[in-house]
């Protein structure tokens, strides 16, 4: 299962279409569209407050923050190629970039159409039956990319965010007599902005790891879209194939020709080594023989190899394996009695026990006999010949036979599955050697000198298969996680902004150093991250997401290696902050107003409902792991592209 899609299931539960279209549709749609319009509507009525109240500078601050995204949108959109295109597909140049300029003047009402639509077409939804083609075609209609998104993206951390800052400070730089019609409109908007900077954080904190596994930008063109569903179906086809070769191989073993040969023999094998029978073979040995009146006679002797009785399989190492399987030595002669002679001599590489003599094999063939005047007259001197002392193979042990079949089945796998140069292409360059020099069609991938034919290494005519990659991620969220991960951020935002607007009010010098220190150890983090390695665009996109980082860790054209180092170090820096720059003003300062305190109890309490809102998505509800398989090319480019990951 891919990233594509919203999920089809709650806590692990599957549940059914027209349920999944109510809580991944059209509920999310109709709570950002209400967030969307209090928001604005409060931010332009407390602009138009504030110039009335005659204090220009807070109301163009907060006029100024609400038409910075719309702004921001347009200038990306113009200057980025494949924007143009999406936007202008089919229709003039000139027309496009009016009804940019139409959408930068009358962005609010573009916002809302764009909602509408949506909504529209999930409830259309709802009257197909289940798994209709018709149904699949509305909610397609229904999640169809818009540059729309774009702006709501940049509204969240270029409006929400500051407005909160803006909005606070004010509100706790005032005395106790106040404008409470005033007050009233700035509670409004530092909830909804708060509501808005984190249902945004919540959809995109993780859409790095996503957008890898199928997940595609809300904003995306047509092309980068068409990309992403290749991709899609690159794994498909790449799974199943895999698959069939899994099945192909496992019918191959089950049926390999010669593994019932090789296991009948090791069991042969088996059965002979645990046998308590002695296996004796004959070896005839002649030699010469010297007599009483010093004349030589000639001798032919008996020599009997056997094996004892093995040990136990179980018991028996591979010393005692080869002890057993070395044949032992018995001389039978037919004129004489063994009783009667004192000891023989035999020649081996290694000095053996008289006693043990009788019982050993020479390895090597006996020195000549040495003259008869010398020699002693009691002691026989026998001469072997090499070839009739050579031993005999001995039974192939389990490793052997294991190993015989491994090499066999490594032979098998490379013949199958190493791909070669086709045979009728070899037999063709060999047989028209003279015409492929002159053939037109044919060209060498190097130059060649003058007069030197083509060879099969110069011409190309087929193609080897291109390697493939696993490429790891996480699915989208349920509506279960996705509700707990937005109350946590939430109480994140909330314990944040609190934190920074108290401490700016009574440090402001303090806390532009705080934030200082705190966007470059960002900056660094991300330097470290990537390398320093990038285009001019991304570059300026990180100085951008430093900036964000200031407020919200999210997972944005950046894929972390070390996705819990990065989370565990911002939220423990983060954390440090607010606790230590809210205990310095609790402790130090002096206020005459109860909402201090109740800020440090809502600091506190915040805290302590992200962190529980932390463990329960880690633990419970956190999405599971995707992988796929897709073809590993070199020159994949998808990341380049400064406005489709802005």
């Amino acid at each position: 299962m891919d990233a594509a899609t919203p999920p089809s299931h709650i806590l692990g539960y599957t549940i059914r279409s027209r349920t999944r279209i109510y809580v991944s549709y059209i509920t999310p749609i109709c709570l950002a569209l209400l967030v969307y319009l209090m928001q604005m509507a409060s931010d332009l009525a407390l602009g138009c407050q504030y110039i009335m109240q005659k204090e220009p500078g807070f109301g163009a601050g907060t006029l100024v923050l609400v038409f910075i995204p719309p702004i921001l949108t347009f200038i990306l959109v113009v200057s980025s190629k494949e924007q143009r295109e999406g936007a202008t597909s089919g229709r003039n140049k000139c027309f496009g970039l009016c009804v940019g300029l139409l959408k930068l003047l009358f962005f609010p009402f573009f916002v809302v159409y764009r909602f509408t639509k949506r909504l529209f077409w999930s409830v259309e939804g709802l009257y197909h039956d289940d798994d209709d083609v018709e149904r699949m075609k509305c909610l397609a209609k229904a999640m169809q990319t818009s540059n729309i998104e774009l702006y709501l993206l940049i509204q969240a951390y270029a409006q929400a965010a500051p407005q909160i800052v803006l909005q606070l400070y004010y509100m706790l730089a005032q005395d106790m007599f106040r404008n409470y019609e005033t007050s009233t409109v700035q509670a409004l908007s530092l909830v909804f902005s708060a509501i808005d900077l984190a249902a945004i954080t919540t959809s995109y904190h993780r859409i790095e790891s996503q957008r890898r596994v199928g997940r595609h930008y809300p904003w995306a063109t047509t092309k980068q879209i068409e990309s992403h569903q290749s991709r899609l179906e690159q794994n498909e086809r790449l799974c199943s194939e895999a698959a069939c070769k899994k099945r192909e191989s496992e019918r191959t073993i089950a049926s390999f020709p010669e593994s019932d040969k090789i296991m009948a023999n090791f069991h042969a094998r088996q059965r002979l080594e645990s046998s308590p029978k002695v296996a004796t073979h004959e070896l005839h040995i002649r030699g010469e023989d010297e007599v009483d009146n010093d004349a030589l006679e000639t001798m032919e002797t008996k020599a009997l190899l056997h094996s004892g009785p093995t040990l136990g399989a179980g018991n028996a190492t591979d010393d005692d394996k080869i002890e057993e399987t070395r044949p032992k030595l018995r001389i039978q002669r037919p004129y004489q009695d063994l009783k009667h002679l004192d000891s023989i001599e035999i020649i081996d590489s290694v000095p053996l026990d008289p006693i043990e003599v009788l019982d050993s094999v020479p390895e090597t063939p006996a020195p000549p006999p040495p003259p008869p005047a010398t020699a002693p007259p009691s002691v026989p001197v026998l001469r072997a010949r090499e070839t009739d002392m050579r031993r005999l193979t001995r039974p192939f042990s389990q490793l052997e036979t294991f190993k015989d079949m491994l090499l066999v089945n490594a032979q098998l796998y490379i013949k199958e599955n190493v791909p070669r140069p086709p045979k009728l292409l070899i037999n063709r360059l060999h047989d028209e050697e003279e015409k492929t020099e002159n053939s037109p069609l044919l060209k060498p991938t190097t130059p060649l000198a003058k007069g030197t034919p083509l060879t099969p290494k110069d011409v190309v005519d087929f193609f080897f298969p291109k390697p493939t990659k696993i490429v790891n991620g996480i699915q989208q969220e349920d509506f279960a996680a996705r509700t707990v991960a937005f109350f946590g951020w939430l109480a994140f935002i909330t314990m944040r902004m609190l934190s920074l607007a108290t401490f700016c009010i009574f440090y402001p010098r303090a806390f532009f150093i705080v934030m200082g220190i705190h966007y470059a150890l960002m900056l660094a983090a991300l330097a470290l991250e990537t390398r320093c390695r990038g285009s001019f665009s991304r570059t300026l996109f990180y100085l951008v997401l430093g900036y964000i980082y200031i407020f919200v860790l999210i997972e944005f054209r950046v894929s972390f290696k070390s996705l819990r180092l990065w989370y565990g170090c911002y939220l423990v820096l983060t954390l440090a902050e607010n606790i230590t720059m809210s205990a310095i003003w609790y402790a130090n300062e002096e206020f005459e107003s109860w909402w201090f305190g109740f800020i440090w109890e809502w600091i506190i309490y915040s805290g302590i409902l992200f962190l529980a809102t932390l463990l329960v998505y880690y633990c419970i509800l956190r999405p599971k792991d995707v992988s796929i398989i897709v073809e590993d090319e070199n020159n994949d480019n998808d990341n380049d592209n400064a406005v489709e990951q802005t």
